[in-house]
């Protein structure tokens, strides 16, 4: 992982990105080449790439990959959904933007950690990494690989972008196609946020999906979810046996402690209206307040 000046920001070298793709660096300078992409650059003029940088290299190598997709294809395809600027970058403006914090990283691994009543030897074992690697890493005073930082945010269900809250305006409204946008993680999905509030219970996004893509890997975490079809058709598989098929205008609720997996069985982009809950209510406990 690359530092950047004497800061704590959170940078990788493009040996490490072309691991995490299974490409190889030239085919990473190539994309850039073909203006797919602009990377940014170090102090002494290395290429560097953030998680959100990785996201969309990812989307790029989907495209290209699965769909024999020319340059100007993936353009037509990637650049509508993006925030402006979308993948593109100005070229003149190599300088790096901020990057998450190791310190602001840490401590939200930390948080979890502690709410899920985990102890530092648990979590370590689980993520098969040594306790004094994973107490440096809580601590910011750790670098920590791409893959690491997947491994730990799959073990708490999360996203890796889960951990980087963006610096944004609260507002009451949000305007259509103006919510930020949000790189997952997996491939063929993206994300926009639907609020722009900090203090939230409720977390309502925009999910578009592409044909074959979705969460193959059955997980759980704490909450609720309602998704409603917007358009397209999704499969959403409860308990790894309860299989759900949703078309346009379809609703499903659930909660997200059971094991739940999602996968767009369609042939063209699922629209999905997802909202998400951290709190489940327990009616057991609601009864017993009311007495």
């Amino acid at each position: 992982m690359t530092q950047i000046e004497d800061n704590n920001d959170i940078y990788f070298s493009i040996t490490e990105v072309a691991n995490v793709l299974e490409v190889s660096a030239a085919t990473i300078r190539n994309w850039e080449k073909q203006e797919l992409f602009v990377a940014k650059r170090s102090s002494n003029s290395y290429r560097i790439y953030s998680l959100k940088d990785i996201e969309a290299l990812k989307q790029i190598n989907y495209y290209s990959k699965n769909y024999k997709m020319n340059a100007q294809a993936i353009k037509d395809i990637m650049i509508p959904r993006m925030s402006s600027p979308p993948i593109m970058q100005d070229a003149e403006d190599n300088a790096p933007t901020s990057a998450p914090s190791r310190k602001l990283l840490g401590k939200k691994w930390k948080d979890y950690r502690v709410e899920t009543n985990k102890t530092l030897e648990e979590v370590a074992n689980d993520v098969g990494i040594s306790v004094s690697y994973l107490s440096k890493i809580e601590n910011g005073q750790a670098n920590v690989s791409y893959e690491i930082l997947e491994k730990l945010a799959i073990y708490y269900g999360k996203s890796i972008l889960h951990f980087f809250e963006p610096e944004e305006e609260a507002k009451a409204v949000v305007e259509k196609g103006k919510g930020e946008k949000i790189q997952t993680g997996l491939t063929g999905v993206m994300m926009e946020s639907l609020i722009a509030q900090k203090e939230r219970v409720l977390f309502p996004m925009m999910f578009y999906i592409e044909p074959d893509c979705g969460s193959s890997h059955t997980h759980k975490h704490n909450g609720e979810e309602f998704i409603h079809v917007l358009s397209g058709t999704i499969r959403i598989t409860l308990d790894e046996k309860d299989n759900h098929k949703l078309k346009e205008g379809d609703s499903i609720y659930f909660k997200s402690s059971t094991q739940h997996s999602w996968k767009n069985i369609g042939t063209k982009t699922a629209k999905l209206l997802w909202v998400h809950s951290p709190y489940e209510r327990n009616l057991q406990e609601d009864m017993l307040a009311e007495k």
